[in-house]
């Protein structure tokens, strides 16, 4: 079982260095929105001293934006030191005295999930392997078993979402069927183990129930983390056209103020909104990363077969 474990001790390992960058990244996009939001509140506060000293403006005006740089000056703080200490330890170096010159990255692509993913990748996962490996010691058919317990159906549909046959298998009253003598049969020899009869009855339903927990498990995890990706997607998508509104309504709120049709609530309101848009949307653009590194860990670490492997062997 050492080799189910490290394979487990590997793939956690690697989706968890997958999630500490992606957090890096997004920590550091967070980041550049707060920068680019500074930038614009300080841009306005030029505008309003301006009109302060004109006689067009009050000097709350000039208090509330100056109070509104301040207050996107303090947000800046913490996210810097989170950005650093987060690399460092990604890295393998200390925090203390840690620095770093890399702007933000954007544009980071989220792998594209294939319709048609087969059932049969779920073998590669350590928990499905290890029952698998299981039932062969015990001198099982595990091609018998595979094809009793583990659907031949396709996880992903044509849009790369769950598909309605996952979801319907999931749903169905047959997921939570009992182990009984004719399920036991064609997996073992004439239904029984060596050794004595009872204790050998009770040993295979264990170790086919075992493996039909494990099935279970593999596709719940596959078709959450799909259901989670296809969720963030559309958030995501959402979540740019509320960003692309917030800019318009601040540079709207800019020229009124400018021109005296509005006061400065109305840009203070739009540029809190704009900055609130922007953060959220690097949030869920994190989330949609999250999503995909679940959907990594669900598949066993891949969505294509190994090669060499074949998932029909008997494991006998």
């Amino acid at each position: 079982a050492s080799r189910f474990d490290e394979e487990t001790v590997r793939l956690t390992l690697v989706a968890g260095v997958a999630e500490a960058y992606f957090q890096v990244l997004s920590l550091r996009g967070r980041l550049a929105v707060a920068r680019e939001n500074l930038d614009i509140a300080q841009r306005v506060l030029k505008v309003v001293d301006s009109r302060v000293r004109n006689g067009a403006a009050s000097a709350l005006d000039l208090a509330r934006q100056q109070g509104g740089v301040l207050t996107i000056q303090a947000a800046l703080l913490p996210l810097e030191r989170q950005t650093l200490f987060a690399l460092a330890i990604l890295l393998g170096r200390a925090p203390e005295g840690f620095d770093a010159a890399a702007s933000a990255v954007t544009g980071l692509s989220v792998p594209r999930v294939a319709p048609g993913l087969p059932s049969l990748l779920l073998v590669r996962r350590p928990d499905l392997a290890s029952a698998e490996a299981q039932l062969a010691a015990a001198n099982a058919n595990v091609a018998a078993a595979r094809a009793a317990l583990l659907p031949g159906i396709s996880l992903t549909g044509s849009a790369g979402l769950a598909s309605d046959v996952l979801i319907n298998f999931l749903s169905a009253p047959a997921a939570a069927l009992a182990i009984g003598a004719s399920l036991l049969q064609p997996i073992f020899d004439g239904g029984r183990l060596r050794g004595q009869v009872d204790v050998a009855t009770s040993r295979e339903r264990e170790l086919v129930e075992t493996y039909r927990k494990a099935v279970l498990a593999a596709l719940a995890d596959a078709e959450s983390a799909l259901a989670a990706g296809a969720r963030t997607a559309a958030q995501e998508l959402l979540q740019e056209q509320v960003v692309e509104q917030a800019r318009v309504a601040l540079r709207l709120a800019g020229i009124r103020y400018r021109e005296g049709a509005d006061d400065l609530l109305t840009i203070l309101d739009a540029q809190r909104t704009l900055f609130q848009a922007q953060d959220q949307l690097a949030q869920i653009r994190l989330a949609r990363l999250q999503a995909s590194v679940g959907l990594f860990k669900a598949l066993g670490g891949s969505s294509e077969m190994p090669e060499g492997r074949n998932p029909s062997a008997s494991g006998r």
